[in-house]
């Protein structure tokens, strides 16, 4: 153990993080910056000190190290390489610290997820990975525990190439040459080829499609059944999917690596084939009305929502623009000669509760607060990536029925939109209020998302049309746009 101990007069040990046939890995600071920033360090150390060994260690080691150095640079989901060297025969990498936790926390036996939270899980790994596969890089250890989910944005980090391993890994054969006696992957996720020290890009797609799979079934690899003549994995007899994602899900994992898909890029555009929409893993789904010039309802007021948990799709992630109309400005429509509605709110608005330090469990990159762990029915808060401001967050605060936002609620988008009121089955329905970042808002009836009923929207120059809407036209005055992209 290093614990306490000081390499090359700059890093300090805090910690033993974990450990194994490869090597340990630590917790360290860095005694050189100002506030001394925490790193990962992994220790790697050859079984045998022999000179010949050593020299092939260096060399392998800078080899991996160059890799590393480069795909860090690539994508901000590999963790960045700050530094590597050898002291006392032992080899060492000083990496960025990924806050989060793996997904073998999230992935656990007699879990089944829902085939969109797959297909949507599947394809997040596939991303970063696809950047590594761009480099002719294959991984060689995929799996749940070297898949982190990072805290501060909730997407999946890839740590662990299993490469660089091969120098823990090397000794002196029979006729006295180096070589690698360890084979690189883990049980249950490394095809036969792997096995046989022999991997390809492919072999990667076979570890991502068992994750599917171990998802999907709520079992670990090693409890899948397999035709004994094919050596093909059996899993369909245990869970409903579509034929499509069966299908893909069948050629990633196919026993012969030239059957499978040949790299994460094509094995990416193979799954996004399962929908003709974009897919994000949130519990809600925002599906924005396309406008046309002579009735536009926009953005803040033709959201619908539609809850289905583990799934979202998104019809556009651009917010529609109002078309230039005469008619299409308070200032040109008649206003109303009767009173304004007198609409009463049935809940409460109430102050977002603080998060901070608060527990909490994930499903994908949304968290729950205040639910059991997986409770979908009760009160708590939501916290969901959104889809348009990609380093932002939505939150959604109220009550949760079935899966779905039922009762008395509160939706904050990310940009600053937000809905206070009733839900149910997972749309805007009931009485609310629709505030838009630039001030104005909607305070009404609201059926499946849009305006129905008695309602007013009130512009953020405080001019105010109300009356009978339907299907988010105010009748009587239809051609009237409302949008929280304009002023009026």
């Amino acid at each position: 153990m290093l614990t306490g101990k000081v390499l090359r007069n700059r890093y300090r040990i805090l910690k033993f993080l974990g450990g194994g046939a490869f090597g340990e890995t630590y917790l360290a600071e860095d005694l050189d910056l100002p506030n001394h920033p925490q790193f990962v360090v992994k220790q790697l150390k050859p079984k045998i000190s022999q000179a010949e060994v050593l020299q092939v260690a260096r060399r392998l080691f800078e080899n991996e190290a160059r890799y590393l150095y480069q795909l860090g640079n690539l994508s901000p989901q590999i963790p960045k390489l700050l530094a590597h060297f050898e002291e006392n025969g032992e080899f060492y990498l000083v990496q960025e610290f990924v806050d989060g936790d793996d997904l073998s926390v999230e992935i656990i036996p007699g879990k089944k997820w829902s085939e969109q939270a797959v297909i949507q899980l599947l394809q997040e790994i596939l991303e970063v990975l696809a950047i590594v596969h761009q480099q002719n890089i294959i991984h060689r250890d995929i799996k749940p525990k070297n898949l982190m989910r990072r805290k501060e944005d909730g997407k999946i980090v890839l740590i662990d190439f299993g490469a660089v391993k091969e120098v823990k890994g090397l000794g002196v054969d029979t006729q006295g040459q180096v070589t690698s006696t360890i084979v690189i992957g883990s049980n249950g996720y490394m095809p036969n080829e792997q096995a046989n020290s022999k991997p390809k890009l492919a072999s990667d797609i076979y570890a991502v499609g068992i994750i599917g799979i171990q998802a999907l079934l709520g079992k670990f690899p090693q409890e899948f059944q397999e035709d004994p003549k094919t050596g093909e994995i059996i899993w369909q007899t245990e869970v409903n999917v579509s034929k499509k994602l069966a299908n893909i899900l069948n050629k990633m994992v196919h026993y012969h690596f030239s059957q499978r898909y040949q790299s994460a890029d094509e094995a990416l555009q193979a799954l996004k084939s399962v929908s003709s929409k974009p897919l994000s893993f949130l519990p809600f789904t925002i599906k924005k009305i396309i406008s046309t010039q002579k009735t536009l309802i926009s953005s803040c007021l033709g959201i619908v929502v539609l809850i289905s948990l583990g799934t979202i799709l998104v019809n556009s992630v651009n917010r529609p623009k109002p078309i230039p109309n005469s008619n299409t400005t308070l200032n040109n429509v008649n206003m109303p000669t009767e009173p304004l509605p007198d609409v009463k709110l049935v809940c409460p608005e109430t102050n977002s509760p603080s998060l901070d330090n608060k527990k909490y469990w994930v499903v994908g990159r949304t968290r729950y607060y205040n639910l059991p762990e997986n409770k979908f029915t009760g009160k708590g808060t939501l916290t969901l990536p959104n889809n348009q401001y990609k380093e932002a967050w939505d939150r959604y605060d109220g009550e949760i029925k079935d899966n779905k936002f039922n009762g008395c609620g509160s939706y904050r988008f990310a940009n600053g939109d937000r809905y206070i009121g009733q839900f149910e089955n997972g749309f805007y329905q009931g009485k609310g209020k629709l505030i838009c970042k630039n001030g104005q808002k909607f305070i009404g009836n609201f059926k499946k998302g849009l305006f129905e009923g008695e309602g007013i929207f009130t512009s953020n120059k405080g001019l105010s049309k109300g009356g009978l809407w339907e299907e988010g036209k105010l009748k009587g005055d239809e051609n009237i746009t409302v949008s929280c992209d304009t002023t009026y």
